[in-house]
């Protein structure tokens, strides 16, 4: 069993994209969390390649997740945040749309790719790794304080109630 990760091209959106779909299917069927459904739009997704690096999870040779570093910080951060960063002047990777098909969730194949998105980042540079997640997945929010994420505030969408509020976590990697 041998797991990688990969930066993909335009051309290879579409296939990621099918895994955040099936994601926020799972989700929505295991633990009545709607987040994803619908999911994130493809057409949004194609543009981000413009700005953002989006990577493929293989085991072996099949594709079982995908993510998203962006190295600018959110809008939304700024828009809708409380957040109080361990460092704010730290250069940081923004990590979004991390997703394991369900079929391959519980293998360990999450906590795996935290650790090279870590090692990414420590490569090129990059002090801190920062993320959110919605306050209604308590599986995600356990799972991110495991891998030595600190929460270090949230955001609130209310009124504008577009999506689920959610906490922001932070891990300082160098």
């Amino acid at each position: 069993m041998k797991l990688s990760i990969l930066q993909v091209t335009v051309s290879e959106i579409p296939v990621l994209h099918q895994i955040l779909v099936e994601c926020g299917l799972d989700l929505q069927t295991r633990f009545n969390l709607y987040y994803w459904v619908p999911p994130y739009p493809l057409e949004k997704m194609l543009k981000d390649t413009n700005k953002m690096d989006i990577y493929a999870i293989k085991l072996d040779s099949e594709l079982v997740g995908t993510f998203t570093i962006e190295t600018k910080m959110p809008s939304g951060y700024l828009k809708y945040g409380n957040i109080n960063w361990q460092n704010p002047s730290l250069a940081a990777f923004y990590i979004h749309r991390l997703a394991v098909m369900p079929f391959f969730q519980g293998k360990g194949i999450g906590t795996w790719c935290l650790h090279e998105i870590e090692n990414l980042a420590i490569n090129r540079n990059y002090s801190a790794l920062r993320l959110d997640a919605v306050k209604t997945n308590q599986k995600l929010l356990k799972f991110y304080e495991k891998s030595g994420y600190k929460k270090v505030g949230e955001m609130i969408f209310y009124p504008e109630n577009k999506y689920e509020d959610a906490f922001v976590f932070e891990k300082v990697v160098a």
